[in-house]
């Protein structure tokens, strides 16, 4: 939430959430991937179509993401939504 250019919508979530960017969410994933970075899905993948959700990038964290991992993507959003 801290992080420029992303919009944490979820006020509580279990293991996902969905974060409003100021770029297209698709790619946005498609630049961390060429990163080495797993992102997320972007929402316009599920609802094909959709434009209001061009923007909208759900992420998912289990028991196995490490604190590496959140600093990667976290990183990897400064960078790219610059």
């Amino acid at each position: 939430a801290t992080i420029n250019g992303v919009e944490v919508l979820n006020e509580a979530f279990f293991n996902e959430f969905t974060l409003r960017l100021t770029q297209s969410a698709s790619s946005v994933v498609e630049e961390l991937a060429r990163r080495g970075v797993l992102a997320g899905v972007p929402a316009s993948r599920l609802w094909p179509g959709e434009v209001t959700l061009d923007n909208l990038l759900i992420v998912a964290a289990t028991e196995l993401t490490t604190k590496a991992d959140c600093d990667a993507l976290a990183t990897g959003l400064e960078e790219v939504l610059k």
